[in-house]
C-alpha cells in the first residue's frame, strides 16, 4: 500500500496538534454509549486516515454545542436520502413541478425589454428606416438627423463616417444609441469618440438585401427564427446521482450543441436528489423536453424566457432533506434537546470534507504547491498514487509513477472519472516532455485550477476558526474580531452593499471594490453585535485579519507550508493572486424541521421527490414498529454552507466520504 503524502500528514499533525477536539463549552459526561463505541474503534479509525482524509486534517476540530456524546447513523446510505432544492435570490425554493408546457412561457418584460418595446420599431424594413430619422431629429436636430441620413444612403467609400460636432449627455447618447441598435441595426454603427458621437456605415454585405433597416432578425443555434422575448430559456433540472456538468453535457450532446450554451446558478452534489435552475442560449423548451426524455438520471420541466444567462452565485441558498438511516445511541427523547439546540444556537460553518476531496492527497495540499508555482510538485500529487482509486486510475497512476510514460499511462485513465489527470497526462504526450509542468498544468480546466487554492484558504480558514472559538468561545464577540451584520437569505447587509459573495466565503469575488468590509470590534462598540455577526477571512491580498491572538495563527500556519497571508497577490500568474473573502463563524438553519421514523427494507426510499411528486407517488410514511430507526432533517442553508457540518454537529460522528462508505457497507453485510 501507498504512504499518504508526506505534505497531507504534516497538515494532518499541526492541524491536530494545534486543535484537539472539544466542545467550546465545558464538557458533560456522555449520555449513552456511543461515544465509547467510537473510543474502542480508535485504532480502526486512525488506520482509515491512511485511506481517506478525516476532519482534523482539514482543521476541523470544534463543536458548539455541549454535554452532548452524540450517536452513530448512516449518512447517504443511499443517494436518494439526499435532496437539495435551490434557493433563488427571492428565497423561494426552486421545484420541479411540470414535465411539460402547453403554452410558450414568457415572464414580464424587464426594463430593458419595455424601453425597446416603447420604441414602437415598424416590422416594415423601409418604415423602420424613416421613422429611425423622425426620432433622431427630436435629440440631434432636423441638420444632423439629414446628414446621417444622407450618409447611409450614400455608397461613396470615401465617406464612410461622420462625427457629430459636439458632446451629448448621457441620456442623449443612450436614447441614440436605442435607435440606431434597434431602427438601423444593419445600416449603422455607433460608437463615442471622446463624449462625441460618430456614426459608420457598415459595408453593403451587412445590410438587408432591401438596404433598409427594421427590427432585427434573430436566430437560434440552428439558424432558426427565435421569436422569444428573451434570449434564454430557463428551466428546472432535478438529477440523482449524477453531476450537475454530466447532465449538461448529456442535454448538448442530445441537442448537437456545446455545454458552453448552458447556464446555472449552482453546482450540487453528484450523490443526491437535487433540484436546480439552469438556463440555455437560444434553445426552445420545446427541444429541451425532448432531450429530457432521453436523459438518464435527470428530468427537466418548468421552462421559462428571460434576458439574461444564470452564473454562478444567482441563488441564496439551498433547501435539505436528508434522511439518516441506523440510528443507534439517541431516541427522540435524549435527542430532542439537541435538536432545539442547533436550531436555536447554530452550528460552526466550516468548509465541508467535500472542499477537500475524498482521498488521502487532498485538493488543499495541491494548492500550497500552485500557490509557490511549483508546478512539477503540483502535477506530480495530482498523478501520484493513492489507495482507493479505481481500478483504472490505479493502473494509469501505477505507470505515470514507474515508467513517467504519458502515452501508456494516458491510455488507462479514464477521462471522466479523473479530469485533472487525464488533462495532464495528454499535455505532457503532445509535448513529449515531462518536466514542461507549468504547462501541462495550464491544461487543466481553469475550475479545477483555482478549486486547489480555493480549498487551501478554506483550511486556513478552519484551522483558524477553530483557534478563534477554542481560545475565545460562542458567548460573543471579543475585541479585535472582525464583524458583518448577519442576514437572512438574500437580504443586503444593513452596512453595507450586497456581501454574497464575501460574507458567505464563496470564491473569490471579481469586483473587490464591491465587496462589504467588515467592522472592527472594540469596547466601545462591541454591544452592537453577536456571536452570529462575527467572521473570518479566507487569507488573501485584500483583507483585513483580526486583531487578536487568531491573527498570529495565520501567519503561523501559513509559514509552515512556506506562504505568507502578506504575500498572496505576489504571483508571477494573475488568476492565482488571491484577494481573499469573508466568511461567518456561525450561522443557524433555516425552518429547521425533524422527523422520527421507523421502515424494515434499506431499498426503498423514505422520502418523496418532485418528480416523485408529479408522477403521483405516495410521501413515504414510518411503519409502527419497524425494524429500523431513522431521522429525517429538513432545512435551509445560505449558499456555500455545508449541511454536513451540520450533522457533524449534531451526530459527533466523521462526515468524510471514506468513513460513511465503510458505514454503509457494514450496514448492508
Amino acid at each position: 500500500m501507498s504512504s499518504p503524502n508526506p505534505q497531507d500528514q504534516a497538515s494532518a499533525k499541526r492541524s491536530r496538534a494545534q486543535s484537539p477536539e472539544t466542545d467550546i463549552q465545558q464538557k458533560a459526561p456522555s449520555v449513552d454509549g456511543a461515544t465509547a463505541k467510537r473510543a474502542k474503534n480508535e485504532d480502526e479509525e486512525e488506520q482509515e486516515q491512511h485511506l481517506f482524509m478525516r476532519e482534523s486534517d482539514v482543521g476541523i476540530t470544534q463543536f458548539v454545542t455541549a454535554g452532548w456524546g452524540g450517536f452513530d447513523a448512516i449518512i447517504k446510505h443511499r443517494f436518494s436520502d439526499f435532496f437539495v432544492n435551490e434557493i433563488d435570490p427571492s428565497g423561494n425554493v426552486v421545484r420541479l413541478t411540470s414535465y411539460y408546457d402547453a403554452v410558450d412561457p414568457t415572464p414580464p418584460m424587464s426594463e430593458e425589454q419595455k424601453e425597446i418595446a416603447s420604441l414602437n420599431v415598424p416590422e416594415d424594413k423601409a418604415l423602420a428606416f424613416d421613422a429611425a430619422f423622425v426620432k433622431l431629429a427630436e435629440i440631434l436636430g432636423e441638420e444632423d438627423s439629414a446628414r446621417i441620413r444622407q450618409l447611409l444612403e450614400s455608397e461613396d467609400d470615401e465617406q464612410r463616417s461622420f462625427l457629430l460636432d459636439r458632446e451629448l449627455d448621457k441620456g442623449q447618447r443612450k436614447s441614440v444609441y436605442g435607435i440606431t441598435n434597434n431602427f438601423l441595426p444593419t445600416q449603422v454603427k455607433c460608437e463615442t469618440v471622446d463624449g462625441k458621437l460618430e456614426f459608420i456605415r457598415r459595408s453593403a454585405n451587412n445590410r438587408s438585401n432591401s438596404g433598409q433597416g427594421g427590427a432585427p432578425q434573430r436566430r437560434d443555434g440552428r439558424g432558426q427564427q427565435w421569436t422569444h422575448d428573451g434570449d434564454h430559456c430557463y428551466f428546472v433540472m432535478q438529477k440523482e446521482n449524477h453531476d450537475t456538468m454530466d447532465v449538461l453535457f448529456q442535454i448538448a450532446r442530445c441537442l448537437r450543441s456545446t455545454t458552453r450554451s448552458f447556464g446555472m446558478a449552482g453546482t450540487k452534489d453528484k450523490r443526491g436528489i437535487t433540484v436546480q435552475r439552469c438556463s440555455a442560449y437560444r434553445i426552445d423548451h420545446k427541444r429541451l423536453i425532448g432531450a429530457s426524455r432521453n436523459l438518464k438520471g435527470a428530468r427537466l420541466g418548468n421552462f421559462s424566457y428571460g434576458p439574461r444567462e444564470l452564473k454562478l452565485g444567482d441563488l441564496s441558498g439551498n433547501r435539505f432533506e436528508i434522511i439518516l438511516r441506523h440510528v443507534k445511541g439517541a431516541d427522540e427523547q435524549s435527542l430532542g434537546p439537541v435538536l432545539e439546540g442547533i436550531r436555536r444556537t447554530g452550528f460552526i460553518n466550516y468548509y465541508g470534507m467535500q472542499r477537500f476531496g475524498t482521498q488521502s492527497i487532498s485538493s488543499h495540499s495541491v494548492g500550497i504547491a500552485v500557490l509557490k508555482a511549483d508546478w512539477k510538485a503540483a502535477t506530480e500529487l495530482i498523478l501520484k498514487p493513492r489507495p482507493g482509486d479505481r481500478k483504472e486510475v490505479r493502473k494509469a497512476r501505477q505507470v505515470w509513477s514507474e515508467q513517467k510514460d504519458a502515452r501508456a499511462a494516458l491510455a488507462l485513465m479514464p477521462q471522466k472519472a479523473a479530469l485533472a489527470e487525464y488533462s495532464l497526462l495528454q499535455a505532457f504526450s503532445r509535448k513529449g516532455n515531462e518536466n514542461n509542468a507549468a504547462s501541462a498544468f495550464a491544461a487543466v480546466p481553469r475550475n479545477l485550477r483555482l478549486m486547489y487554492v480555493h480549498a487551501y484558504q478554506s483550511f486556513i480558514w478552519n484551522a483558524a476558526t477553530s483557534q478563534r472559538l477554542a481560545r475565545f468561545g460562542i458567548d460573543g464577540p471579543v475585541v479585535g474580531d472582525l464583524v458583518i451584520k448577519a442576514c437572512d437569505f438574500g437580504a443586503k447587509p444593513s452596512n453595507g452593499p450586497d456581501a454574497a459573495p464575501s460574507t458567505n466565503g464563496g470564491e473569490e469575488s471579481a469586483d473587490v471594490s464591491s465587496r462589504i468590509e467588515p467592522t472592527l470590534v472594540t469596547a466601545q462598540n462591541i454591544k452592537q453585535f453577536t456571536i452570529y455577526d462575527v467572521v473570518l477571512p479566507l487569507p488573501g491580498w485584500a483583507v483585513t485579519y483580526p486583531e487578536h491572538d487568531v491573527k498570529k495563527v495565520y501567519i503561523d500556519l501559513m509559514k509552515q507550508d512556506g506562504l505568507s497571508p502578506f504575500g498572496l497577490g505576489k504571483h508571477p500568474l494573475k488568476e492565482y493572486k488571491l484577494a481573499g473573502a469573508y466568511r461567518h463563524m456561525i450561522i443557524k438553519p433555516r425552518d429547521f424541521e425533524y422527523e422520527w421514523m421507523r421502515y424494515n427494507d434499506d431499498a426503498l426510499p423514505l422520502a418523496r421527490s418532485d418528480s416523485d411528486a408529479i408522477e403521483g407517488k405516495h410521501v413515504p410514511e414510518s411503519i409502527e414498529f419497524g425494524e429500523h430507526v431513522a431521522l429525517k432533517l429538513k432545512f435551509d442553508l445560505p449558499s456555500s454552507a455545508y449541511a454536513t457540518m451540520l450533522l457533524r454537529e449534531l451526530m459527533r460522528q466523521e462526515t468524510a466520504a471514506g468513513h460513511q462508505s465503510k458505514l454503509s457497507g457494514n450496514a448492508g453485510a
